[in-house]
């Protein structure tokens, strides 16, 4: 299905695709690959670049209602989750994978954004990142709301990119002792990936020295301070 998507992508946008940061990318162990969502292409998207084999996503439960889509989704590692709920099932499910030393897909906004920029996070991101403390990679995806937006039928040719960041990790307690706040770890999170963006797709992160001041500082690299 990787492959499948990988040949898909240099046919239809064809010298319009650009990858950055791949190398970045821990290669084994557990990790939380975290995107922004502005397209139906980017769930397929980015485990097909993703360079590891062993990625899982979080789909919405309602792609699963319909047999064929089901199967397909299942093919692609995919595993349903109930949006904008506490979905045990799906959280239990999650922490399984990334605690067996495998790659877990977010979309820490908890939906597709359909226009303007980045919008706050749910918790459950945070929520993941702490209790796991496994690295976090942030992704970046641009273009592709051009491609294959909101009403499409049929992908369209424009510049896509899809960037890697440097894995960092967000740890459950501060310096102090304190818990560190599930909303200021997601936060956290879509700082990251905002930094990896164009300034006009940053919507409620573009005042990027406010939100560093703010969560900035729970952002541990892996190997070192950030």
């Amino acid at each position: 299905m990787r492959l499948l998507m990988r040949s898909l992508v240099h046919v239809v946008l064809a010298g319009l695709f650009t990858l950055v940061g791949r190398e970045k990318v821990p290669r084994s162990g557990p990790l939380l690959v975290c995107s922004n969502h502005v397209s139906t292409l980017d769930p397929p998207l980015l485990p097909a670049f993703l360079p590891r084999g062993d990625s899982w996503s979080m789909a919405k439960a309602e792609y699963f209602e319909n047999p064929v889509v089901k199967l397909i989704f299942r093919l692609y590692h995919a595993f349903p989750v109930i949006r904008h709920s506490a979905d045990r099932a799906a959280l239990r499910r999650a922490i399984s994978i990334v605690r067996e030393g495998h790659a877990l897909i977010l979309y820490p906004e908890g939906t597709r954004i359909v226009s303007g920029g980045l919008h706050r996070p749910e918790p459950g991101a945070g929520f993941l990142a702490t209790l796991t403390g496994a690295p976090i990679v942030p992704v970046a995806v641009s273009g592709s709301r051009e491609v294959l937006g909101k009403g499409f039928r049929f992908p369209r040719r424009a510049p896509v990119r899809l960037e890697f960041g440097e894995p960092f990790r967000i740890p459950a307690r501060l310096a102090n002792g304190g818990r560190v706040e599930h909303e200021d770890a997601a936060a956290a999170i879509m700082l990251a990936i905002a930094e990896l963006l164009p300034e006009d797709l940053r919507g409620e992160f573009s005042d990027l020295d406010a939100w560093r001041k703010k969560v900035g500082g729970l952002r541990q690299r892996v190997g070192g301070s950030l």
